[in-house]
């Protein structure tokens, strides 16, 4: 790595984590905004010293203001007073339809939040010095615009995860490592807030009834928030899952080093052929629903596709696409939709493919199979510790939905239904989503399914290595025409600097 590139990167975890001070000079600079209370078992942030980094980078020759503000963004706690004066500012730029307008666009700006703070301070007639002041307006502007407080972490492409414990400590996650930020709200109130104007931009709410929400916004970041009366002595706890890969497409997957081209190609050239249904297994975060994305790139311009999800993330970019959301009931118990109930309403849809966002129930699992028996291709992701266990997996789910069924006529109907795996994982060295393995489905031959191993990951790390475990498919017939010949690949591939797209690869 270049000179500047290491600095740039350090700068990032000096500005987001206490782990970038494990073992570095004396003379970088902290983690900005340390917290006092990190979680157990994870060294606290260094306290800020003098003259250091903030969050909130302010011009080292600016005016009064910018020293005021820079010496504002230290507080971590607010008088009571200057609380009530943000809650009623807040409360007030949320109900003035000019300003709410203002705040939804880009254009919200310091002096239309520092003039309804100015009102609140006069109609209360209180006293505040001009730091409590204008921290009051940091932490409104950070509130309303964006990600508030968590946008420094969101436009760091490093971070893939944020786990936030409660209003004071935030927590990040590249790849499977966990550090802890300095990054805070001013009281828990602000926090209750921010977690409530995040859910109102998606039409939903947190409440003791409704206590936990799971969501996505169109750009695919997923958030899931929990409410505090079901979070111990914590809370409420918020995380955020934010995807990486930027644009979903077979590029992307090579560029972002998921798989060789081959792999990509290989997988790309089943989904064109509209003759495989495929599972994507893996843990959670390994990016099973934007590996689907990718691929759904090459579906048909003529195609039916229906999605069936628990939450709206797929969102496929198709001339013919249609989504089932399922529902949840209601606080009398009553209105719930459930996965298979909307797996089955889309064979009505005369669908010319069925993708289940994600396998979670026995029904749900025995809906989807059944459709793909039927001749609807689809695709699903399931959570698997690799390739054949998701075999496992779906005979476990299929069991329990169909329990006086035997486990011959079962693992039958699986056979029948799915025709590939492909397992993921993340790399705990290099916090990299990587396919790990890739498997064809064949017969129910004398109580056991038939499988072909197809490609493994056999090295880990900056330089991976897969491996070819075979040299036919069930589909050479449609990757012969797509130009892909799995016998002239080598025994071993790369990431070798290879564009991905329709063809061979290696």
């Amino acid at each position: 790595m270049s000179g500047s590139g290491k600095d740039e990167k350090d700068g990032l975890l000096g500005l987001f984590s206490t782990r970038a001070s494990h073992g570095r000079a004396t003379t970088d600079k902290p983690a900005a905004g340390g917290s006092q209370d990190a979680p157990s078992g994870e060294r606290p942030a260094p306290p800020p010293q003098k003259g250091s980094s903030t969050i909130d980078p302010v011009p080292a020759q600016g005016t009064q203001q910018n020293q005021v503000r820079a010496a504002a963004t230290k507080t971590q706690e607010m008088s009571a007073v200057a609380s009530t004066i943000m809650r009623e500012a807040r409360r007030e730029l949320g109900s003035d339809l000019t300003l709410q307008q203002q705040m939804t666009s880009a254009a919200a700006t310091e002096q239309v939040i520092a003039q309804a703070v100015d009102r609140v301070i006069r109609k209360r007639g209180d006293a505040l010095d001009d730091i409590e002041r204008v921290n009051i307006i940091i932490h409104l502007q950070k509130d309303l615009v964006g990600w508030g407080v968590l946008q420094p972490l969101i436009d760091n492409k490093e971070v893939t995860d944020i786990h936030v414990y409660d209003y004071k400590t935030v927590v990040l996650q590249r790849g499977k490592i966990s550090e802890t930020t300095g990054l805070s709200w001013p009281n828990p109130q602000a926090y209750v807030t921010f977690i409530d104007r995040l859910l109102l931009r998606l039409g939903k709410s947190l409440t003791t009834q409704q206590h936990t929400v799971d969501a996505s916004f169109p750009n695919g970041i997923r958030l899931c928030a929990v409410h505090e009366s079901v979070c111990g002595q914590r809370g409420p706890l918020l995380c955020i899952r934010v995807p990486r890969i930027s644009e979903v497409s077979l590029e992307n997957i090579v560029a972002y080093q998921v798989a060789p081209p081959l792999i990509v190609n290989y997988l790309a050239s089943l989904v064109r052929s509209g003759l495989a249904t495929m599972m994507v297994a893996g843990e959670t975060g390994t990016g099973k629903t934007t590996l689907i994305k990718c691929l759904a790139t090459q579906f048909g311009p003529t195609e039916s596709i229906v999605a069936v999800e628990d939450t709206p993330e797929l969102n496929f970019q198709h001339p013919y696409f249609r989504s089932l959301v399922s529902r949840p009931p209601n606080a009398e118990g009553v209105g719930e939709v459930t996965l298979q109930e909307h797996i089955k309403t889309t064979l009505r849809m005369t669908p010319t493919r069925v993708i289940l966002g994600e396998m979670r129930t026995p029904f749900a699992a025995e809906a989807f199979l059944e459709s793909a028996q039927t001749g609807h291709v689809g695709m699903s992701t399931v959570h698997a510790r690799n390739a054949r266990e998701t075999l496992v997996r779906l005979e476990s789910l299929l069991g329990r939905a169909q329990k006086s069924v035997a486990i011959d006529i079962i693992r039958q109907q699986i056979a029948l239904a799915v025709d590939s795996v492909v397992w993921l994982i993340r790399e705990k060295s290099t916090g990299r989503p990587r396919i790990a393995e890739v498997i064809e489905v064949g017969h129910f031959v004398e109580g056991t399914i038939q499988v072909r191993p197809m490609f493994s990951l056999i090295k880990q790390g900056a330089k991976p290595v897969w491996r070819v475990d075979s040299w036919t498919s069930n589909f050479d017939e449609q990757l012969k025409a797509d130009g892909i010949h799995l016998g002239d690949s080598p025994p071993e591939l790369t990431l070798a600097p290879t564009v991905a797209g329709k063809g061979k690869g290696g």
